[in-house]
């Protein structure tokens, strides 16, 4: 399982890497490397087996099915965002524990940061290794010509525009924007929020966890210049703060507080597109707004490229009802405790938020078999029957 979690984190880094310096990795050489670790999981998953994940893994396929029959068209990319939840949600609540996941956590952030302080320091010789542009552009993610940050070899948000500049010590670290094993600073921002949810979710007592990991933190979304993982963050301080109750299920209505927040900036407050946070919100309202009932239930649209706007993607790829469906059962799972009961909540915010400023980001592997395991090592777990124990003398017979 180890080593399932810890490929899924660096896999992007080490396809990129085999591109750059040995041969060409094509959108199929990572297909066929994501493929193999679901195979692993099923194969650690397989004696392990319940039947209650084998029967949500079979209605959501059902149901994927069905649409690919309305569609006339199947679309491998939405069975392949919802089999990364199931599986690693499953890896988590059979095999991983609390404890277990923060060992797991502590040695994944110190790697993370290790080759986002190589990156800061020795640029050069990281983009020796690492040519991430040409490894996008290979996947058909780019276009060749479209580097506009000359012998830049990163990725295109790897590099703040002279109009923008970074938000977070911009005369201390220029334009650059770290992405570390994730090849994207996006990514790594997200991984911030993830590993600041789980130390927040931590009791009074494990106050020293808690603060490594919004150290940690803070240092990935200084490096990365995440300016959603700047505020994520800080939401989730103040959540944590306030007197909240312990299960927080208010919040299972935050993604349809978030549409309707979105759908309201576009049509009241009106607005244009910009490279800024509300510029963002704005279009991704807009285009909301312009979604038909055959795009909201998935039968038409599926296939469009929504940029950075993610409700309109999530809605097309898998349609309004299998989201709920899916939110549903997630907020129906037991958690171990209140630990489990916060990571849930502030996930939660994560998720929502990230939806209204990012396309796909939500379901890259690199950070969602992390989240998801997580969530698994967080819910309660069935307890063993115990056998039963002789009667004695002092115990009184029931017969």
């Amino acid at each position: 399982m180890f080593w399932i979690l810890m490929v899924a984190l660096v896999y992007q880094a080490v396809l990129c890497a085999i591109h750059t310096n040995v041969h060409p990795i094509s959108v199929a050489g990572v297909g066929l490397t994501e493929g193999a670790i679901y195979i692993a999981c099923l194969a650690v998953l397989i004696k392990r087996i319940r039947l209650e994940f084998v029967a949500v893994a079979f209605l959501v396929a059902a149901y994927l099915f069905l649409m690919a029959i309305l569609r006339n068209q199947l679309d491998p990319k939405g069975f392949r965002d919802v089999m990364i939840p199931i599986l690693f949600y499953g890896l988590g609540r059979e095999i991983g524990n609390g404890k277990y996941a923060d060992r797991l956590l502590k040695m994944m952030v110190l790697l993370v940061l290790a080759f986002g302080f190589f990156e800061l320091f020795f640029l050069d010789w990281f983009s020796r290794v690492f040519n991430i542009f040409s490894y996008y552009v290979s996947q058909g993610n780019l276009a060749a010509g479209s580097n506009w940050a000359k012998d830049s070899v990163l990725g295109l948000n790897g590099i703040r525009p002279e109009g923008i500049g970074r938000t977070i010590l911009p005369s201390l670290i220029g334009n650059h924007r770290v992405s570390s094993i994730f090849l994207e600073p996006v990514s790594l921002g997200n991984f911030a929020v993830i590993i600041a949810a789980w130390g927040l979710s931590k009791r009074r007592d494990e106050f020293k966890e808690m603060i490594f990991f919004l150290l940690a933190a803070a240092t990935m979304i200084t490096l990365s210049d995440s300016r959603y993982g700047m505020i994520t963050v800080a939401a989730l301080v103040v959540m944590r703060c306030l007197p909240l109750t312990k299960a927080n299920t208010w919040l299972i209505v935050m993604p349809f507080l978030s549409v309707t927040l979105l759908l309201l900036l576009a049509t009241v407050f009106g607005g244009h597109y910009s490279d800024s946070v509300l510029g963002r919100l704005f279009v991704s309202g807009k285009t909301l707004s312009n979604l038909d009932l055959g795009m909201i239930f998935g039968l038409d649209g599926f296939n469009t490229s929504f940029g950075d706007m993610g409700y309109p993607s999530l809605l097309t790829r898998l349609g309004l009802l299998l989201c709920i469906f899916l939110w549903g059962a997630f907020w129906m799972l037991k958690m171990e405790d209140e630990r489990g009961n916060r990571f849930r909540a502030y996930i939660t915010l994560y998720m929502s938020l990230i939806l209204c400023v990012s396309g796909t980001s939500l379901f890259a592997l690199k950070t969602a078999g992390v989240l998801w395991f997580l969530v698994g090592c967080a819910a309660g777990r069935a307890k063993d029957t115990l056998p039963a124990r002789p009667l004695t003398a002092s115990q009184p017979s029931n017969a």
